[in-house]
């Protein structure tokens, strides 16, 4: 009897073991993820001869499908009123997941954002909407670009594939993005100062030229350093932003420049910039 029992009590243990160990069964990670990789910009803007108040600037989550995939996290449980604010880009570090195929962007303004009866600006717009196919695995970046206007109360738009180039130790990537809807065609001009047999060596170079609205160059090559300067011009104006800013390049890295604000109009908000993201 005292076996039988032993026999009973080792089943009953090995089936709640067996039943533990299906509830919480570890993950199998070996399967690849699915989906499209996204990067998300606000690079959109309030007309404004001066400094619009930061009450009054564009911000907004991004969907993929109807299902927000980037957004600025809340501490408080409910939904940022400030979203992804212009000149920011999220995820700050790698990428997004979103569904791949057939799939709608959107930019929405959060539900909680303060009401400007001056701009236009307030809860719930749908600033921007793209259709594009994407293919599951690839990288892509998805621009909320140009002025947005009080009256439509729309910005406008674009995806660019990220082509990443293989990994490379003895240099570093760029690339160029154009966003700015009144301009022709850009380039990118870079500087470095370097020394050979303890003489500076200034280097000057355009490595990216003719990159048109709502597109993007190709990753160039570059050797990596120390850039004093880096220049964006317009061509069909010759009108141009500076970063004077020291750049370090590094290898085996990959980045985005993007000029940001009015590069050839007259509106001064926000000051033009040369924005610059690593890629990877």
């Amino acid at each position: 009897m005292r076996n039988l029992n032993k026999s009973i009590s080792f089943l009953f243990l090995l089936s709640i073991l067996f039943l533990g160990c299906k509830k919480n069964a570890v993950e199998d990670i070996t399967t690849p993820y699915s989906g499209a990789q996204f990067k998300v910009y606000n690079f959109t803007y309030v007309r404004s001869a001066t400094p619009a108040p930061t009450t009054t600037t564009v911000t907004f989550n991004a969907y993929a499908n109807d299902v927000r995939f980037a957004t600025v996290v809340s501490t408080t449980g409910t939904e940022s009123p400030n979203a992804l604010t212009m000149g920011n880009l999220s995820p700050a570090r790698g990428y997004a997941l979103a569904p791949a195929g057939q799939v709608v962007l959107t930019a929405k303004s959060p539900s909680t954002a303060v009401v400007s009866t001056v701009y236009g600006f307030g809860p719930d717009l749908e600033i921007a909407k793209v259709s594009a196919n994407v293919v599951s695995g690839r990288n892509y970046s998805f621009y909320v670009n140009g002025y947005f206007d009080p009256v439509t109360k729309k910005a406008d738009g674009f995806i660019v594939e990220d082509k990443l180039p293989e990994p490379d130790t003895a240099a570093a990537y760029i690339r160029l993005v154009n966003p700015a809807p009144n301009t022709s065609t850009l380039s990118l001009q870079i500087t470095r100062t370097y020394k050979v047999d303890g003489v500076d060596v200034i280097d000057t170079t355009t490595p990216i030229n003719g990159v048109a609205y709502k597109s993007a160059s190709e990753f160039v090559r570059v050797p990596s350093g120390v850039y004093n300067t880096l220049k964006c011009t317009d061509l069909a104006t010759g009108k141009s932003v500076t970063r004077t800013t020291a750049t370090t390049l590094l290898k085996n890295r990959v980045y985005t420049f993007t000029v940001r604000g009015d590069l050839v109009g007259t509106t001064s908000y926000p000051a033009l910039f040369l924005d610059f993201t690593e890629n990877r």
